[in-house]
């Protein structure tokens, strides 16, 4: 606990002295309580993360061949110790100060969790933390140009909702001068750690690396359009290639060295008519993999993703169709990487309860677009009614596929199943919400694939939250 106290007892002092210093003080929080409860918990545990690269290289990747009995990542086929309910918390805090005019801001957040009741996080007594600087930069406006801002530290990212939306440590100028809107960044990912060199220095062509510009258009009404590029070298490193990706270490008989360089150019939109509302987005990933070691040879990258989404609000209704696809790799002897990779994204905008992020998100079968390096290829609907201006309630259908058959020993398939999702919420009071899922998985061929059996079992999982927002 000691490095909350040393943090609380900073945000506070700054919060005491502030009116002395003529400085603008908001204080923010999201306190999220949540519960789940599942049929078969073990798939609650994140099988596939965004943060993490699923490549198919030579044959090497466990994810591109076929799925053994030791390598498969979960078991689709219920046991009788497979059910189970869990509470935890995520409680988000920050404190911003800024002067009168606004010409600097100074931010710093941190986060506690996700803690679950009981374990060693938070065992009865509450003496154990999992603390996390989440914010710590300054926003300054630029003197010779009012129109521009600079951020420098560990800040919001934000680029696209499907490909990089969490936090980064870095410098980013933006700029808005009438309808557009432009920005530059510079952010670095690792420095020194696993890249550390037998002298104790550190290697500059090891550093992660991305580079960052975007251009927005915001027309009259409202819609606008933003365009962008990412690039990312992730440096040349000592990596084994194991369990479809990049791990630290090596190991014979294996890819004992990697550069991995990507490029993303992408396009995003969203816009109102009248009744209808929509959003789309469309990015192109590049790039190459240089590798060292069995395999010693340069890999293209060539995958896309497309997500777009369309609501029609029809008094106090709100009716939903979507659709993702993002390409998976289908042949890992051809040379050509065409699997999507995200950088670090969410998935809560699909409304998934059982496969993406949800109420509980940090406990979803995948936080990335994809499975492993097969892609993804969905399609949902639903509606949304105002029962009141607090109560709501909501259903929605999601037939979710990988673009390319996964295969294991037990089978193969590209149908991971459809779900179904009810849900509801109230606002218990300003900032106060209360809101439950519930997600019932009909198991498909995919789905059949992973289990140990080649017969797997359909899937309940609810999820509910009590959250404060100020």
């Amino acid at each position: 606990m000691k490095k909350m106290r040393i943090a609380l007892a900073t945000l506070a002092a700054v919060a005491v002295a502030a009116p002395a210093m003529a400085l603008n003080v908001e204080w923010h929080g999201d306190l999220n309580n949540r519960f789940s409860y599942s049929t078969q918990a073990d798939l609650s545990k994140r099988v596939v993360n965004d943060t993490h690269n699923y490549l198919s290289v030579g044959g090497f990747s466990n994810y591109s061949g076929i799925l053994t009995s030791t390598t498969r990542p979960v078991d689709t086929k219920k046991n009788r110790k497979d059910s189970d309910f869990f509470g935890e918390i995520k409680y988000r805090m920050n404190l911003d100060v800024s002067d009168d005019d606004k010409k600097v801001k100074g931010v710093v957040g941190f986060e506690f969790g996700s803690a679950k009741f009981g374990n060693a996080d938070m065992p009865f007594g509450g003496d154990q933390n999992n603390f996390e600087l989440m914010w710590a930069y300054t926003d300054i406006q630029l003197p010779f140009d009012q129109a521009s801002r600079l951020i420098v530290g560990l800040q919001p990212v934000g680029y696209n909702y499907t490909l990089w939306t969490d936090n980064a440590g870095g410098v980013k100028w933006v700029r808005k001068d009438g309808n557009w809107g432009y920005s530059l960044g510079w952010f670095r990912n690792d420095w020194g750690g696993a890249n550390k060199n037998d002298a104790g220095g550190d290697k500059k062509s090891e550093y992660d690396d991305a580079f960052v510009g975007d251009m927005t258009y915001t027309f009259n009404n409202g819609n606008s359009l933003n365009a962008f590029v990412i690039f990312m070298d992730q440096g040349r490193e000592a990596k084994t290639f194991a369990n479809g990706g990049f791990v630290d270490g090596g190991l014979a008989g294996q890819i004992t060295d990697a550069r991995d360089s990507q490029i993303w150019l992408g396009l995003s939109g969203k816009g109102k008519w009248n009744n209808f509302s929509g959003l789309f987005t469309g990015i192109y990933l590049t790039g190459e993999v240089k590798t060292k070691g069995t395999i010693e040879d340069n890999f293209d990258r060539e995958a896309y993703l497309f997500h777009g989404q369309i609501d029609y609000k029809m008094d106090k209704t709100t009716f939903t169709l979507g659709g993702l696809y993002t390409s998976g790799d289908k042949n890992p002897n051809d040379g050509k990487l065409k699997n999507f990779d995200v950088i670090d994204a969410t998935t809560g905008f699909i409304g998934s309860v059982v496969i993406f992020d949800n109420l509980a998100d940090d406990n979803s079968f995948t936080q990335a677009p994809y499975l492993f390096d097969k892609g993804y290829a969905l399609l949902y609907a639903g509606a949304r009614h105002e029962l009141t201006k607090k109560a709501w309630v909501s259903a929605r259908y999601l037939w979710h596929n990988t673009a390319e058959d996964l295969v294991t020993a037990q089978g193969s398939g590209d149908e991971v199943g459809h779900e179904f999702v009810l849900g509801a919420g109230y606002q218990i009071m300003k900032g106060l919400t209360a809101e439950i899922a519930a997600g019932y998985l009909i198991a498909g061929d995919a789905w059949d694939a992973l289990s140990s059996t080649g017969k797997a079992d359909d899937v309940f999982r609810t999820d509910a939250n009590i959250r404060f927002r100020f």
